[in-house]
C-alpha cells in the first residue's frame, strides 16, 4: 500500500502547515516536516515473509518524489523475545524477513531504529488466521457515471467461527503486453546477434502493480460472519491492461476493531479528499509509538494474521469491442549497414533506435520503445501462475 502513502502524508502536511492568504511564506511551510510512516504487516502464516515499507512524507519545498528510510534495522519480536531481523534487499526502504512460520498463539511487534538512531515500537499484536476466500467474481456492465462499460470485481468470503467481523483487502494485478513490432535481433555488446527463437524476442512483456486504493469490510451488524459481492475492483472500457490477458490476485486480511478504525480514517484521508464538507485530513492514530522520544511523530498499524487469496483470469476474447488503440509513433527507417565489410556491427549514433529488421543490404530501424516491451515496463519472464 505504499503508493498511497507520499499522496496521504503530503496531504497531512499542506493541511497542518496550512494558513489564511497571506503575501509571505510562514515558517511552518519551510520546515521540514518528514513524518515516518511504516507499512505491511507480520505474517502468521506458514512458510512466508512479512515486508514492511519504510518512507518519510515531503515537505512542501521538496524536489524528490519519494523519500525512503534507508539503513534501518529493522526486527520483528515475539512476546517471548524471539527476534526475527528484516533486511532492506535492493536498498529501496522495502525491508523483508526470510521465509518464516512464525507461531500464531504468540503476540508480536515491529521494532525499527531508523539510521540515524531513532528507535520506534509497535504494540504487541494478537495474531488472526484469515478465512479463505470463498470466490471473486466479475461481470460486465453500462455504468452511467463512467458513461461506458465496466468490469466490477467482487469478493465474498465467510468465516464459520464467527471470528474475523472486520476486513481488508488488496489485489495484485498482472496483464500481458506487447511492443509494436516483433525483432528477432538483439544487441549484443558492440555486433548485432541474429537467429534467436520467438520466446527470446522483446515482443511480449508481463507487468504487476500493486492497488492503491482501500477496501474494507465489516460483519459487525449482521448474525454471521458473510461478506458477499464487495466491489474491489473498476475496470473501465478499453484499459490497454485488458488487451489481451489479465489477472488480479486478490488478498484478505482479517483485522481486530482498532486495526479497522485505523484504515478507515487512512481510506477516509486518502479517498474522500476534496469537497468543503468533506471529511477532512486529521491524525492518523496507530499502534506504532516513538521510543527515544514519545513526542516523535510516526504513522503506521502493525497487524498480524495471515492472508485469504484468490487469482482470477480475464481474457480479451470475453470482452467484445473492447481494444485500446494508443496513438505510436513506430516510424520504420531503413540504413544502410555502418560497416559494409562487417554487417552485423552497430554503431548508429541515435541511442534510441535499435535493428527492426536486417535484409538485402539494408538495415529497418525503429525507436527502441517499439520493438523492446521492456521499455513499457515490466518483465519478459512469465509468471509461473500465467495460463
Amino acid at each position: 500500500m505504499s503508493g498511497f502513502w507520499k499522496t496521504v502524508l503530503t496531504v497531512l502536511v499542506v493541511f497542518s502547515t496550512a494558513v489564511c492568504r497571506k503575501p509571505y511564506e510562514p515558517p511552518a511551510i519551510k520546515a521540514s516536516s518528514h513524518i515516518l510512516a511504516i507499512d505491511g504487516f507480520i505474517n502468521v502464516g506458514a512458510n512466508t515473509v512479512s515486508q514492511f515499507v519504510l518512507t518519510r512524507s515531503l515537505s512542501l519545498l521538496d524536489s524528490l518524489t519519494d523519500l525512503p528510510e534507508l539503513g534501518a534495522q529493522v526486527s520483528i519480536q515475539s512476546a517471548a523475545g524471539t527476534s526475527y531481523p528484516l533486511v532492506d534487499l535492493n536498498g529501496n526502504g522495502t525491508y523483508t524477513s526470510e521465509t518464516l512460520t512464525l507461531n500464531p498463539t504468540q503476540k508480536y511487534r515491529l521494532n525499527v531504529t531508523t539510521a540515524e538512531g531513532s528507535r520506534y515500537s509497535s504494540d504487541l499484536a494478537t495474531p488472526k488466521l484469515s478465512a479463505p476466500i470463498d470466490s471473486v467474481n466479475w461481470e460486465l456492465v453500462d455504468d452511467p457515471s463512467y458513461g461506458t462499460e465496466v468490469v466490477n470485481v467482487y469478493v465474498n468470503s465467510h468465516d464459520p467461527s464467527n471470528n474475523t467481523k472486520f476486513y481488508r483487502w488488496d489485489y495484485l494485478e498482472t496483464y500481458q503486453h506487447e511492443s509494436y513490432y516483433e525483432s528477432f535481433w538483439e544487441l549484443g555488446p558492440g555486433s548485432l546477434e541474429h537467429g534467436l527463437f520467438t520466446w527470446e524476442t522483446s515482443h511480449t512483456c508481463y507487468s504487476t502493480l500493486l492497488s492503491t486504493n482501500i477496501y474494507l469490510g465489516t460483519t459487525i451488524t449482521l448474525n454471521t460472519d458473510v461478506v458477499s459481492q464487495i466491489k474491489v475492483a473498476t475496470l473501465t472500457k478499453n484499459d490497454p491492461k485488458l488487451d489481451i490477458r489479465y489477472s488480479m490476485l486478490v488478498r484478505q486480511y482479517p483485522l481486530d476493531e482498532q486495526a479497522y478504525t485505523y484504515w478507515l480514517n487512512v481510506q477516509k484521508n486518502s479517498q474522500s479528499l476534496g469537497g468543503l464538507f468533506d471529511i477532512q485530513p486529521g491524525q492518523l492514530p496507530g499502534n506504532i509509538h516513538g521510543v527515544t522520544n514519545s513526542k516523535d511523530p510516526v504513522v503506521g498499524y502493525v497487524s498480524a494474521c495471515s492472508i485469504g487469496e484468490k487469482r482470477i483470469f480475464i481474457g480479451n476474447e470475453q470482452l467484445p469491442g473492447w481494444k485500446s488503440n494508443p496513438e505510436v509513433n513506430c516510424p520504420i527507417m531503413v540504413i544502410p549497414p555502418p560497416d559494409p565489410q562487417n554487417v552485423v556491427f552497430w554503431n548508429y549514433p541515435d541511442t534510441s533506435y535499435q535493428l527492426y529488421y536486417y535484409s538485402g543490404g539494408a538495415m529497418l530501424i525503429s525507436y527502441k520503445s517499439c520493438i523492446d516491451c521492456r521499455y513499457q515496463g515490466g518483465t519478459l519472464v512469465k509468471p509461473d501462475f500465467w495460463q
